[in-house]
């Protein structure tokens, strides 16, 4: 199976028989390509954002 590193673009073939030492990171190809994106997530730098509609806010008022 081949797959690509989602941060530098890498392509990294892993065999489901044999664990390569790349699998360890998977989806990234290395230990530093993985801690560059949780670093991302943690700056904020990623976002994930959606618009409240009327029945999500009523929803989220009868919680409080």
């Amino acid at each position: 199976m081949k797959y690509r590193c989602p941060l530098c673009k890498k392509v990294i073939g892993v065999s489901s028989e044999k664990k390569f030492k790349e699998a360890r990171f998977f989806p990234f190809c290395s230990r530093r390509c993985k801690l560059i994106d949780l670093g991302a997530w943690l700056d904020a730098k990623y976002k994930v954002t959606s618009e409240l509609t009327d029945t999500s806010a009523d929803t989220l008022a009868d919680k409080q």
